[in-house]
Parts: C-alpha cells; sequence; structure tokens
C-alpha cells in the first residue's frame, strides 16, 4: 500500500506515519500541495493524508482532483484539522466522500487507531496483522472451533495484535480443510487472567494460520488493548 501525505508539520507527519507504517504502508510526504496534485499520477496511492490546517485554502481543491478518477473505495482520503473547523468545512468533507475526518491537535491512541482503521482495508491483511502484533513468550493458549464438524482445535497464538492473531495448531491437518475467509465464531484465547471470545476469519493458512478478529466486544477489546500497552512497555 502506498499513502500520499500532504502534511506540512514533521511532528504531525511522524505522528501519523509511525503508526500507518506498522500496517505494512509505503509513504511518499508533500509539504507542498501544488507538487503533490502534480505528482499524484505517477504516485498512484492506496491513500491519502492531507492537512486542512496546514493548506486550509487548498485541501478541497486536492480532494476534488482526486475524487474526479478515484472512489473512495479505491483511495482512501484522510483530512486533518485544527482548532478551527467550522460544519460548512465537514459538509464539504462529506460531499467530496472523505473517509475520515481526525483532529490534529488530539493525536491520541484513538484518533491514530481510527487513522489506521481508515487505511487497513486497503492492506494485505496478513501484513497489519503480522507487522502490528506483539510475541509473548511461549504463546497464549487459544482454541478454534472448527464450523464444518464442530471439532475443538487446540493451539497457541504465537503472536496477537488489536486486529488478529498469528495461531500455531497443534495439528495443522485439524484446520487445512478449511478455506481461505472462513468465518470461526467459535475462538477462546486466554490474555493474561482473561478469556477473549472473538470471531475471527481464515486469511493465511500454511504452517500458521492468521485469523483476523471480526467480532470483539468492547470490553474484551480494552482487555486486549491493556495487554498489549503493558507488553509493549516492557
Amino acid at each position: 500500500m502506498k499513502l500520499l501525505f500532504v502534511v506540512d508539520s514533521r511532528y504531525i507527519y511522524k505522528r501519523i506515519a509511525d503508526c500507518v507504517k506498522a500496517l505494512g504502508a509505503e509513504i511518499v510526504r508533500y509539504q507542498h500541495i501544488v507538487k503533490a496534485m502534480d505528482n499524484i499520477g505517477e504516485i498512484s496511492p492506496d491513500g491519502i493524508v492531507v492537512s486542512a490546517a496546514d493548506f486550509p485554502r487548498h485541501w478541497k481543491t486536492l480532494v476534488s482532483f482526486v475524487r474526479s478518477e478515484r472512489t473512495a473505495e479505491s483511495c482512501a482520503i484522510a483530512v486533518l484539522y485544527g482548532t478551527f473547523f467550522p460544519e460548512k468545512e465537514r459538509r464539504k468533507a462529506q460531499f467530496l466522500n472523505v473517509n475520515c475526518l481526525v483532529n490534529e491537535t488530539r493525536l491520541d491512541r484513538r484518533a491514530l487507531n481510527r487513522l489506521c482503521e481508515t487505511f487497513r482495508p486497503y492492506i494485505s491483511a496478513d501484513k497489519w496483522i503480522d507487522r502490528s502484533a506483539v510475541k509473548p513468550e511461549n504463546g497464549l493458549p487459544m482454541i478454534v472451533t472448527n464450523p464444518l464438524n464442530g471439532a475443538l482445535i487446540p493451539g497457541t497464538a504465537v503472536k496477537i495484535s488489536p486486529y488478529g492473531v498469528i495461531f500455531t495448531p497443534e495439528q495443522h491437518r485439524l484446520i487445512k480443510n478449511l478455506a481461505l475467509m472462513t468465518e470461526l465464531p467459535g475462538c477462546s484465547i486466554r490474555v493474561g487472567g482473561s478469556m477473549l471470545s472473538p470471531s475471527c476469519r481464515i486469511i493465511r493458512s500454511e504452517d500458521t494460520a492468521t485469523l483476523e478478529f471480526t467480532a470483539l466486544n468492547e470490553k474484551e477489546k480494552q482487555i486486549l488493548h491493556r495487554f498489549l500497552d503493558g507488553y509493549t512497555a516492557d
């Protein structure tokens, strides 16, 4: 995935770049919006981040130019705004099919996660799960239920991220008959002292299986984020 950043502030650029690079994104940055527009055809980005705070008069020109050739499904656009961004500008962003609006003066974890979620569908899922994952010592106990026959498939989540896990079954033959994109509604992972019960989807299956989370309730998300925060802090 290739992302075009049209952002003048080095601090803002670095904060967001560090986040999306973990998803496997290649980043091209411009500090001049006209130069960025001149080179969009050559860059052919899958996503664009443009700062309306840095370019209050020209961000709409850029977005309109891109949308004349690329839909929101083929190129995601995130617009950053500052302390003053009136409702009129929000309506224009909506009219231009901007995928995401983020206040760049409040780039906390929630805002960065929103940006990652905006661009995540444009990246090969096995890449962003693997790149954003931590590798707990000895792994995490995990059980997957085969949706075809109800058989329990015990194993280990050798890597875990906010988006999914890398799963090593004790017996790979129990999972090899499951096609890619198969939904796995019956999964259990022990994270610390808690048991999570996500629904998953198989997006890669070799010696290990990459499983994307398709459903995880808010309480379980909080437990997982606390675990990941604590693990990376160590």
